[in-house]
């Protein structure tokens, strides 16, 4: 099982777009994915078509087991442990109680028959998304191209950083997907070069453009993969997933 986390300490970067169309895209390629939203927004499960649910809560603080929450999306190789804004009652629950970083990486345990585990993370610092983060193989860190956006890079790398010292995380940074490219704006080029100066041009992956089509494919409840898997934006994601799947073949 590889398990990678999306993370990034800022919102709107496109965190939720990039883990549920990295988690589509592994089980196109035929790998069993499970998507789990850690966010209490619970936005993987609409834009998957589904209603929110609260798996998080339910199987951190509510007694069941992780298979009791485990959903279907029609899809298949997918499936998804949905959240929702109780996600956020468990994370205060759990702090209160003694926070175990270890809390997820537990979780995955008894999961033999996935070959991959996607998280979604909330825009906040400690409790679950580092326990997202202890949990994984790979970090994907989106971003933005624009100043603020990289602000919470740098923060997200500091926590990294900080998990891997004082927890002892054996995982590693896959890379920094620059989101929301436009080659119209200087600044999308700027803040992609300032980017690359400041953690080395391998690890800041291929940006993905700014496109229409991933609000659309979300309002609508599909993926990309399903609404137009030949644009653009789908090709720069399939470099993500075959990235992914190369590593774990």
């Amino acid at each position: 099982m590889k398990v990678v986390a999306v993370v990034n300490q800022k919102g709107g970067v496109g965190k939720t777009t990039t883990a549920v169309t990295l988690a589509h895209g592994l089980a196109v390629k035929g790998w069993k994915t499970l998507l789990i939203d850690l966010d209490p927004q619970g936005q993987c499960a609409i834009s998957l078509g589904r209603d929110r649910e609260p798996g998080v809560f339910n199987v951190l603080v509510g007694g069941q087991t992780i298979d009791d929450v485990i959903r279907s999306t029609d899809r298949r190789n997918l499936w998804l442990v949905s959240g929702d804004k109780r996600t956020a009652t468990a994370q205060i629950v759990l702090q209160a109680e003694g926070f175990d970083v270890q809390v997820l990486l537990k979780l995955l345990i008894p999961l033999v028959e996935f070959e991959f585990v996607v998280f979604d993370t909330a825009p906040i610092v400690g409790g679950l998304q580092e326990a997202a983060v202890f949990a994984s193989d790979l970090v994907v860190v989106p971003t933005a191209v624009d100043y603020l956006a990289s602000e919470g890079v740098t923060q997200t790398m500091k926590t990294l950083a900080a998990v891997k010292l004082e927890m002892g995380w054996s995982g590693s940074l896959l890379g920094v997907l620059p989101t929301f490219y436009d080659e119209v704006t200087r600044e999308s080029a700027a803040t992609l070069a300032d980017l690359q100066r400041a953690y080395g041009e391998q690890m800041v992956l291929d940006p993905v453009h700014r496109a229409t089509v991933l609000r659309e494919a979300g309002s609508e409840g599909r993926t990309i993969w399903e609404l137009d898997p030949n644009c653009r934006a789908a090709e720069e994601y399939a470099k993500l997933v075959w990235r992914l799947c190369d590593g774990a073949a």
